[in-house]
């Protein structure tokens, strides 16, 4: 295996399918020809090309992969899995801002859930069914889209069973509270709920349920493009760092209100 990765991963795209057939089932040059249905001239220059870079070994009359073949096809696999996860999520990672960056950490196993067209916040029941089934939620958003935060209040996000904690910018902080100020005063006075106020530099919504899950939610200006969740590891340890970052600039809400107009003296 000593050829450039450049050359060895060109050789695995053009003859994984054959390493893949040796190494479910080890055999000799005419079984392969009829399993693969490929004429033995080029058969034979296939196994020569495994041969040559390491891949396979003839023994006892059979040929099998060697064990860099076997990690070979596997890593293989995983590039194709990884670039079919990329495709998935194209169409809702490049709606993200120019300055918004998602690690491939998150990316990774991650389930896509996209916006229907017609509909540009049906991935809000999503979103919601998720928060509903945890008892430890923490967002930190952006922006808000219009009826979400109707939803929170008729799903009873705010409940008993749960402790709730949200940062929101600067710039919708005014606004969430005209538009919602019953569910936000009520919001305040329960010790499970922390409705927090910070400086956010990327242009996603970021959500983390039970530390188990999480998610991103990906704004547009006509709404939301759709919503990436995610439960490895790695995902998780790259949305609690981006969050506490987050956190550690913020302050509490209070409840706003709007500043005394004092009359001119004459």
């Amino acid at each position: 295996m000593s050829n450039p990765p450049e050359d060895f991963a060109n050789l695995l795209h053009r003859r994984c399918e054959y390493l893949r057939a040796l190494i479910d089932h080890p055999q000799d040059k005419r079984n392969l020809v009829e399993m693969l249905d490929t004429p033995r001239s080029t058969l034979d220059d296939v196994v020569r090309e495994l041969e040559q870079a390491g891949l396979v070994e003839y023994i006892d009359g059979q040929w099998h992969p060697t064990h860099s073949g076997r990690l070979a096809c596997c890593v293989h696999q995983d590039y194709l899995n990884n670039l079919a996860n990329l495709i998935d999520t194209s169409s809702v990672l490049d709606a993200l801002h120019a300055n918004s960056e998602v690690s491939w950490e998150f990316i990774e196993g991650a389930d896509v859930y996209k916006t229907h067209p017609g509909v540009l916040d049906s991935v809000i029941p999503t979103l919601l069914d998720h928060v509903e089934m945890a008892t430890d939620i923490r967002i930190v958003s952006p922006s808000i889209v219009a009826g979400y935060g109707k939803q929170f209040d008729k799903n009873k996000i705010f409940g008993p069973e749960s402790t709730f904690e949200m940062i929101i910018s600067p710039k919708i902080q005014k606004w969430i509270y005209s538009m919602h100020q019953t569910a936000i005063i009520e919001a305040l006075d329960k010790p499970d709920v922390c409705l927090l106020c910070a400086p956010i530099s990327f242009s996603f919504g970021l959500s983390i349920f039970d530390s188990q899950r999480a998610g991103i939610t990906i704004f547009t200006p006509q709404g939301i493009a759709g919503l990436i969740i995610n439960d490895t590891e790695s995902a998780l340890a790259w949305a609690e760092e981006l969050y506490e970052s987050v956190k550690q600039d913020a302050s509490p809400i209070i409840q706003y209100e709007e500043p005394h107009q004092t009359p001119n003296d004459d």
